[in-house]
């Protein structure tokens, strides 16, 4: 154990943190400790787990930069001692490459980060810049003031459901960090919502959000585009442009429907993402950049890599955390709530309060909604803003709700199914992900009378990606148009 300080002045000793460094690599050790030293901290070291937890027995720490493979006392068991002796320290991992599973699971149990060996001496700095603020925040805010900081915010966010209970409770607990997260879901479910929630709760949350829909673009725009080109890299760039990743930089970008690009593009992103550098378009030279990756995506990813349509390295850096949004028809108990929401959202200035009679609610509950959240939105918003009467009727909903309306009030078995493609043909074989996809889009271009804008926002798409989809499986929407 070995203690060292650096000579700062004396406002500064005050709010000086102490941080203690564990690790059983001396040069690691070192390294650590010159860094944190020369930024003007106080920096006690320990050579193993046990000697850390003596350490914490006696000593007051602020954080802790700490080895996860060291010996008979792990990483892990001084996180978890600390958790008792100190649980106002912060605790942050160290770990090798192929430690990323351990990392996680040790900030499920309370780590605040983590950093990979080798890491960057930029990075540790960076690390103990932010627990030092947070310390100052604590020290300097009233208590009321601390208390409400620390609350997670949700805008957006609706539901009370067990399955979004659990999601929420994830998204509290992963934000803070600076983990890579890949939200999987149907289209619709609300996966930028809470892509902007994590951001928005993180670390991160004065610095850029910046998604980009990767499905929208083709290879070569979405490369420029996120990329950056210098002047020259080709025909009509007459001037340098950053892209996207230097743009985030310190903060978060969103790779909306990351499972879109093609093989080639991602092996490009993936160097990305390993060396924390990019090279603009035509430049021969890296830029290091700190960015924070989300990605999104509407498909199955370990399917997409079994097929050979997604590299299985790229998804290993993605999904250090997934999250799986459930569609809204496997979590009905929340749109009640959220059909209120929207309604007090979209009632206009003057507007007499707007309120939904049972017998239409109980449709509303009971409709499949294959648009999800995004359906559902848009419906009570058109809903909202042409009503007159003060109260949403049965009459008021569109046809397609009414359909399947039996006496009840409900939606028939054969009603709801109605809506979802089948899985088989005629001769009981089951269908292709492609057959699949050609059965739903028609039917969605068929209920919609051939509106591409209107059969885009159901199935949670934009325009260029449904215009895409018609070309790859041969629709005749003119046709469709003509038979409605």
């Amino acid at each position: 154990m070995q203690r060292t300080s650096a000579l700062v002045p004396r406002q500064r000793q005050s709010m000086m943190m102490r941080i203690l460094v564990v690790d059983d690599e001396q040069a690691v050790r070192e390294l650590v400790r010159d860094v944190l030293v020369d930024d003007g901290y106080d920096v006690m070291e320990a050579c193993d787990g046990q000697s850390a937890v003596e350490l914490g027995r006696r000593e007051q720490f602020n954080l802790v930069f700490c080895d996860v493979k060291m010996g008979r006392v792990s990483g892990f068991d001084v996180l978890r001692a600390f958790r008792e002796l100190q649980p106002q320290a912060e605790v942050i991992l160290m770990t090798g490459h192929g430690s990323l599973e351990a990392a996680l699971e040790a900030v499920r149990e309370g780590a605040v980060d983590y950093i990979c060996k080798p890491f960057a001496i930029d990075d540790i700095s960076a690390m103990a810049r932010a627990a030092a603020e947070r310390q100052r925040l604590r020290l300097e805010a009233p208590p009321e003031t601390v208390v409400q900081e620390q609350e997670p915010e949700w805008t957006g966010l609706i539901g009370r459901s067990p399955a979004m209970i659990e999601i929420l409770k994830t998204v509290a607990r992963i934000a803070p960090t600076n983990l890579p997260v890949l939200i999987c879901g149907e289209s619709g479910t609300g996966k930028e919502v809470i892509a902007r929630t994590v951001h928005q709760n993180s670390l991160r949350a004065n610095k850029p959000f910046v998604p980009v829909n990767c499905g929208a673009l083709t290879e070569t725009l979405l490369e420029t585009e996120l990329f950056g080109h210098v002047r020259g890299a080709f025909t009509g760039a007459q001037m340098p442009r950053r892209g996207l990743f230097e743009e985030a930089d310190g903060g978060t970008l969103l790779l909306d429907e990351i499972t879109e690009t093609s093989p080639a593009f991602q092996v490009k992103l993936l160097r990305v993402l390993q060396e924390n550098e990019v090279r603009r378009v035509g430049a021969n030279v890296a830029t290091r950049v700190n960015v924070r990756v989300l990605a999104t995506t509407n498909k199955d990813p370990e399917a997409l890599v079994a097929g050979g349509f997604f590299r299985q390295d790229l998804l290993y850096r993605l999904n250090v955390i997934t999250l799986t949004l459930p569609p809204l028809r496997e979590r009905r108990e929340d749109i009640k709530l959220m059909i209120q929401s929207f309604i007090n959202r979209y009632t206009q200035p003057g507007q007499p309060p707007v309120r939904v009679s049972p017998e239409a609610m109980r449709v509303l509950e009971n409709y499949p909604w294959p648009g999800n959240v995004r359906e559902l939105r848009h419906t009570i918003q058109r809903l909202t803003v042409l009503n007159s009467g003060g109260i949403i009727r049965l009459d008021d909903l569109p046809p397609k709700l009414r359909g399947g309306v039996e006496s009840n009030g409900y939606h028939s078995t054969a009603s709801a199914s109605s809506h979802t493609p089948s899985l088989t043909d005629a001769s009981g074989r089951l269908l292709t992900l492609a057959e699949v996809e050609r059965r739903y889009l028609v039917q969605v271009l068929t209920e919609t009378k051939g509106n591409k804008k209107r059969a885009a926002e159901i199935m949670g798409v934009d325009r260029k990606t449904l215009s895409r989809m018609v070309e790859r499986h041969n629709v005749d929407v003119e046709k469709i148009k003509m038979m409605g």
